[in-house]
């Protein structure tokens, strides 16, 4: 992602600071107050909140102006917990463009995560500041072309956006969503992904579980044991994966190592 996660620093220098992620060949910069205040900040509100595990959560936000996003696009929120330095948050928006300046976030809460338990605490009617749609994690396979979304945990939201807004639209491409879970009480937006394949014949969804206590949620597996052993045509398919760096590496090295050039392969890292 374009911004990364701000980390708290065991020397704050003096006023509000963030740690910017730039692109990987540019370096990283500590803002200042004056320098946050002239970002061009958004504000939403929080129309509702779901729980959808014992870990992760919904949040639908409506925006106060025209809020015009890609499918598999971020946006970067403002923390506003109290602490010091001030620090930023990167989400994937995980429903479709409308035209209600509505969106909707899939967020995991993490142990003494600022960003995660901080959003986690909000009620329904909040402001929150942001950035963005930033991003080109976007659908870019050509017609005729089979596209492979392979995801693990939350990393499964830009996606969701993505078949939520082509499969509407009239999409036929083939589209094969290969999804990564641990254990069924870990399980969310299955019913949506397999309502989705009933409704529209060129979505194929597989969900894998690691470490399943029964196989009625899912596969038992990984997302690496059914790549393995899926048949893919590599003339004429493109993979997007999202996830933690190390997923990532796997998937990229098996997905080479059965044809794909590096150019057909789109990720997004959430670490």
């Amino acid at each position: 992602m374009v911004l990364m996660v701000a980390r708290r620093s065991p020397k704050p220098k003096v006023g509000v600071q963030i740690l910017l992620g730039l692109p990987k060949s540019a370096d990283q910069q500590i803002l200042s107050a004056k320098q946050i205040s002239a970002m061009n900040l958004q504000k939403a509100k929080v129309v509702s909140k779901k729980s959808l595990t014992g870990s992760v959560f919904e949040l639908q936000f409506k925006t106060f102006k025209d809020f015009n996003f890609k499918a598999g696009q971020f946006i970067t929120i403002k923390i506003n917990d109290n602490s010091s330095p001030v620090c930023f948050r990167t989400y994937s928006i995980a429903s479709a463009p409308n035209n209600e300046n509505l969106f909707t976030l899939c967020v995991k809460v993490i142990e003494n995560g600022r960003g995660s338990n901080w959003l986690y605490s909000l009620k329904e009617e909040y402001e929150i500041e942001f950035l963005g749609p930033t991003g080109n994690f976007t659908f870019k396979t050509p017609p005729g072309k089979t596209a492979l979304f392979i995801a693990t945990g939350t990393g499964i939201a830009p996606f969701k956006s993505i078949v939520e807004d082509e499969l509407p639209k009239g999409n036929t491409q083939n589209m094969h969503i290969i999804f990564g879970l641990r254990q069924e009480n870990h399980i969310f937006y299955k019913e949506e992904f397999e309502n989705f394949t009933k409704n529209y014949p060129n979505l194929k969804f597989n969900l894998m579980l690691s470490r399943p206590e029964n196989e009625s949620g899912g596969k038992r597996g990984r997302v690496t044991d059914i790549l393995n052993n899926l048949p893919i045509d590599t003339q004429n398919t493109e993979a997007y994966i999202c996830g933690l760096k190390e997923m990532i590496t796997d998937i990229t090295d098996i997905l080479i190592k059965k044809g794909l050039k590096k150019e057909q392969i789109y990720t997004e890292k959430y670490n």
